[in-house]
């Protein structure tokens, strides 16, 4: 009685294995033997440890050598449920051959943050500043005139001001210390390019030019002549 037994695979199988014993060497039956009894190690069938009999495969354990059990009796009306396929050996992953080495090992270190080399270098220049315009000249006559006032013995006083008094009084800006001046005698405005000099009610009065001529209000000429009292003072105009 010959003790082989057909065995049904599906043909992906079939062409798997002989692909196998092809390219291993060694022959399908010994493949599937192998697989079968990686199979019954992993579900207890086989007890890793026992002696070998004869060099063929290891003792059945006692699971395996017990009698099969009668199967059970289905109830009338139920069919038999199928009994699922034995599982597919897993495939064993194939190891990374030694000659290949490590792809990364050979590639040069890079820095990100330095630009890539190139060749003649040339960084973009900065743009020069623009010159900043040159200011309008000034137009003709457009100079702001000022007055100054001249007082025998005493230095030039120039205007400062739009607006300021003479008098004796110490809150004037010209102080003439004279008992024929009043505290505040008179006071000279500018009024756009002109400047004028008004009597604020002194008691002597304010007087024109060599002819004594008495004012209460008059615009001031360049190298007019006023008499306060009896103190007089001459009036240069300037732009």
């Amino acid at each position: 009685m010959s003790d082989s037994k057909p065995v049904s695979m599906p043909p992906h199988l079939w062409e798997a294995l002989d692909l196998m014993s092809a390219e291993m060497g060694v022959p399908p039956d010994a493949l599937v033997g192998q697989a079968v009894f990686m199979l019954a190690r992993l579900n207890g069938y086989v007890v890793a440890g026992k002696a070998m009999n004869g060099g063929g495969p290891a003792a059945a354990s006692p699971r395996a050598a017990a009698p099969a059990a009668p199967p059970r009796a289905q109830p009338p009306g139920m069919k038999a449920r199928a009994q699922p396929p034995p599982p597919e050996p897993e495939p064993e992953p194939e190891l990374p051959s030694e000659d290949e080495g490590n792809p990364f090992d050979a590639q040069p270190e890079q820095n990100f943050d330095d630009p890539p080399p190139e060749e003649n270098y040339d960084p973009e220049p900065e743009p020069e500043p623009e010159p900043e315009p040159a200011p309008p000249p000034p137009r003709a006559g457009g100079g702001k005139q000022s007055l100054t006032l001249i007082v025998a013995g005493r230095d030039p006083f120039k205007m400062t001001g739009d607006v300021f008094s003479i008098g004796r009084g110490k809150s004037c800006e010209f102080v003439i210390d004279s008992n024929r001046v009043s505290r505040e005698h008179v006071r000279i405005t500018r009024e756009g390019s002109d400047f004028v000099l008004e009597d604020l009610n002194s008691s002597n009065g304010t007087f024109f030019g060599p002819s004594k001529e008495k004012i209460s209000k008059r615009k001031i000429k360049d190298g007019d002549e006023f008499t306060l009292g009896t103190e007089k003072i001459k009036f240069q105009i300037r732009k």
